[in-house]
């Protein structure tokens, strides 16, 4: 998955990412959480891009986004 993110401030933000061959642009995010899965760690993202709210998921072991949860605002 590819995921483009901002530093700033010592945060993290994505601002646009791809499901597929579709772009998504970010245009909130509502909330910021971690999360722990057995050893692992996971920084989530409940964004929303207008069309759909989907959580990201960075894995912090491996730096590699996910999407495990979206739903279609339309």
């Amino acid at each position: 998955m590819k995921v483009v993110v901002e530093f700033e401030g010592g945060k993290i933000r994505p601002v646009r990412f791809w499901r597929g061959t579709r772009e998504y642009e970010v245009k909130g995010i509502p909330m910021v959480f971690e999360r722990r899965d057995g050893g692992r760690k996971y920084m989530c993202f409940a964004v929303d891009t207008g069309a759909m709210m989907a959580e990201l998921r960075l894995d912090l072991q491996n730096f590699q986004f996910s999407i495990c949860k979206e739903q279609s605002c339309i």
